[in-house]
């Protein structure tokens, strides 16, 4: 039965007013500067998102007076990528005896670091493990050391902000139950989301490319001319970047991130501008700098390679 205490309830109320909030500073990649096609369901039909790819548009050619107009013919035949949603759940137990005795604060606060993070973790290991697949596996658009695979290593990604989909059925959401014989109260917490990453004019095409990296402090093998090189075949893909700025998200390991850091500066404003114009917590605190047409963000959530 579902708990009626006054103080789970006052609890739970403040539970649901804000997972939302403490989610969105605990996950990196659902978040609208990395993602341009981010789809809502919630309330529809269905589990899954169709998303429409138009193949690549054919160059005007010179015509000739009393010529064809079509001397190049540019037929429109779409594609399209199904996001398929999961659902992801968390949970935790609350003694009674925890409530009686007034720690209601640090409950609180223990419960909304453990489901919000629980479900942001869940949802950034899915986003990042879908990009490191597209086009099959972690070797396509490999800018790094293809043949590092397997436990020990990292793809790390530098992406267009339209090179990945996501789709949600489920905001965070939390049940709380009572459960008189063990005199406990159950806090469950559940999201349903999908990502797939969505190709540009064919089915090859990804604005997403993978530079592998062993993830061993110290034993990063990446350079800022590395990434560079990435950035240089998203822009021959003509890929806009995030938000008209020409920069492209970079997400990196910690190991890879030790073997560029002499390379960048200090974080200060100058290098990576206004921090109050980054979205939430897990962009201020992932965020280390501008270089190489990239704003690098740190993760611990990258896929292993393929």
């Amino acid at each position: 039965m579902a708990t009626t205490s006054t103080k789970v309830q006052e609890l739970y109320n403040d539970i649901i007013s804000d997972l939302q909030v403490f989610y969105s500073d605990a996950v990196l990649i659902d978040n609208a500067q990395f993602l341009a096609n981010r789809f809502d369901i919630s309330g529809e039909s269905g589990h899954t998102v169709r998303v429409p790819v138009t193949n690549a548009y054919t160059d005007a050619a010179v015509v000739a007076e009393g010529g064809s107009i079509i001397a190049t013919p540019s037929d429109f035949d779409p594609i399209s990528v199904d996001i398929a949603v999961s659902k992801y759940g968390v949970g935790s137990n609350v003694n009674s005896e925890a409530m009686e005795d007034g720690g209601i604060a640090t409950i609180r606060s223990s419960l909304l670091a453990r489901l919000s993070g629980g479900l942001a973790q869940a949802v950034d290991l899915a986003g990042f493990s879908e990009a490191a697949a597209a086009g099959g596996n972690s070797t396509i658009n490999q800018d790094g050391n293809a043949t590092l695979s397997g436990s020990g290593n990292a793809v790390n990604l530098v992406m267009d902000k339209s090179a990945l989909g996501m789709a949600i059925k489920r905001q965070p959401s939390t049940a709380v139950w009572y459960d008189p014989d063990l005199d406990l109260n159950q806090f469950r917490s559940s999201i349903r989301v999908g990502f797939k990453a969505i190709p540009n004019g064919d089915a090859t095409t990804f604005g997403i490319r993978k530079l592998n990296d062993v993830t061993t402090i110290g034993s990063g093998q990446l350079t800022l001319t590395d990434f560079a090189k990435s950035v240089s075949h998203l822009r021959t893909g003509n890929f806009p970047g995030m938000n008209g700025t020409g920069m492209y998200a970079a997400f990196i390991c910690p190991s890879t991130e030790l073997s560029i850091a002499s390379q960048l500066n200090s974080v200060t404003q100058a290098t990576i501008g206004d921090l109050s114009d980054v979205g939430n917590r897990a962009l201020l605190t992932g965020l280390i700098g501008q270089a190489a047409s990239c704003e690098f963000y740190r993760s611990n959530n990258l896929a292993q390679p393929v």
